[in-house]
C-alpha cells in the first residue's frame, strides 16, 4: 500500500463513480479499477461496494476512508513543511478578508507587505465573515480576518486589534446632541445594517434582543459607504466599526459611542486547527500585527 493508492481510493470516494475518479486522476479507468482490487486483495478486505451504479463503502470501507484521508493530510503537510523550509521567504498566501475591514486597516498592511517581501505573492479574496470561515474550512484560502467572537475549538484565533462600534446617525437626529447612547435607546430607530455575511450584523441583532427589542432593519448592505450615505440622507440610523469611519468627511452625520461598550470590534486572524502553517503565512501575520500596532 502507498500513497497513491491512498489518493486513487480517496478520489473514488469522492466521486462515487470510478469513471469520473479515473479523469480527475488522469488514468484509464481499468487501471483505476485494478489499482483498487490490487489494494483490497492486500488488504484482505473489500473497501468499495460495487454493486449499484453509485459507489459505496462498505463497513470497513468507510474506517479505512477517516484513516486514508487523515495519512493523506499528514504527508501533504509534510511536504508542505519541507517546501516550506527550503523556499523560506517565497510563495503564496491566500488570504479571506471581510471589505469592511479591508478598508479600514489593511490599505497600509498590504502595501508594506509587498515592499518588505516582493517575493511572496498576496492573494485577496473580499468575502463577509461567514464566508471566510467557509473557505477556511474548506481549503479555499490559507488564513482569513475576522470579527470576534469564534469558535476558537475549530478555529486559531490571533488577535490584530481592538476598537468600538458607534452610532451613526443624520446631524439632526435627535441623538445627534448626547454624548452617548445605549443599546435600548435604539428601540424605535430604523436600522440600515451591513448584511448578514458580516459578523458585526449578528452582534447588533442580538445586543438588541439583550436589550430586549427586535431591532426594526429597513435595509441591509455589504457596502458600508452606501450605509452613511443613507443617514446622510436621513433613512435610518446605523452601527458601524470606528475605525472605518475615520476617513469620513461628511457634515450630514454625527458619530456617537454606545454606552456601555458592548459592541467591541476585535479583529483578529483566523486559521483552521487541521492546517499546516507556512513559514510565509506566519511572515505574513507577524508583519500585520507589527504593523497594526505602529498605527493605533
Amino acid at each position: 500500500m502507498d500513497i497513491r493508492e491512498l489518493k486513487y481510493f480517496i478520489e473514488i470516494v469522492k466521486k462515487k463513480n470510478f469513471t469520473l475518479a479515473a479523469k480527475n486522476l488522469h488514468i484509464s479507468q481499468p487501471a483505476l479499477s485494478k489499482t483498487m482490487k490490487n489494494l483490497e486483495s492486500e488488504l484482505e478486505v473489500q473497501l468499495l461496494d460495487r454493486s449499484d451504479k453509485e459507489i459505496k463503502l462498505t463497513e470497513i470501507g468507510q474506517l479505512f476512508f477517516v484513516q486514508a484521508e487523515a495519512v493523506l493530510n499528514a504527508f501533504d503537510s509534510l511536504k508542505a513543511s519541507l517546501y516550506d523550509q527550503s523556499k523560506l521567504n517565497k510563495g503564496e498566501v491566500i488570504v479571506g478578508l471581510p471589505p469592511v475591514i479591508g478598508s479600514s486597516i489593511f490599505v497600509k498592511v498590504l502595501t508594506t507587505f509587498k515592499e518588505s517581501f516582493p517575493d511572496i505573492k498576496l492573494h485577496i479574496i473580499e468575502n463577509g465573515a461567514k464566508m471566510v470561515e467557509h473557505n477556511l474550512y474548506n481549503g479555499k484560502i490559507d488564513l482569513g480576518v475576522v470579527i470576534a467572537p469564534v469558535d476558537e475549538n475549530q478555529f486559531e484565533y490571533i488577535p490584530i486589534m481592538e476598537d468600538e462600534s458607534v452610532l451613526v446617525v443624520h446631524h439632526h437626529h435627535p441623538f445627534a446632541q448626547r454624548e452617548a447612547v445605549s443599546i435600548a435607546d435604539l428601540k424605535e430607530e430604523e436600522f440600515l445594517l451591513l448584511d448578514k455575511t458580516f459578523m458585526l450584523h449578528h452582534h447588533v441583532v442580538q445586543y438588541c434582543q439583550d436589550a430586549g427589542f427586535k431591532p426594526n432593519i429597513l435595509f441591509e448592505s455589504s457596502q458600508w459607504d452606501f450605509l452613511v450615505e443613507l443617514v446622510a440622507q436621513n433613512q435610518g440610523v446605523t452601527i458601524l466599526p470606528r475605525p472605518i469611519l475615520s476617513r469620513v468627511e461628511n457634515r450630514q452625520i454625527h458619530i456617537i459611542p454606545i454606552r456601555p461598550n458592548c459592541l467591541k470590534w476585535k479583529v483578529g486572524f483566523l486559521l483552521n486547527r487541521e492546517q499546516y502553517v507556512t513559514h510565509v503565512m506566519k511572515v505574513f501575520i507577524n508583519h500585520t500585527v507589527r504593523t497594526v500596532a505602529t498605527c493605533e
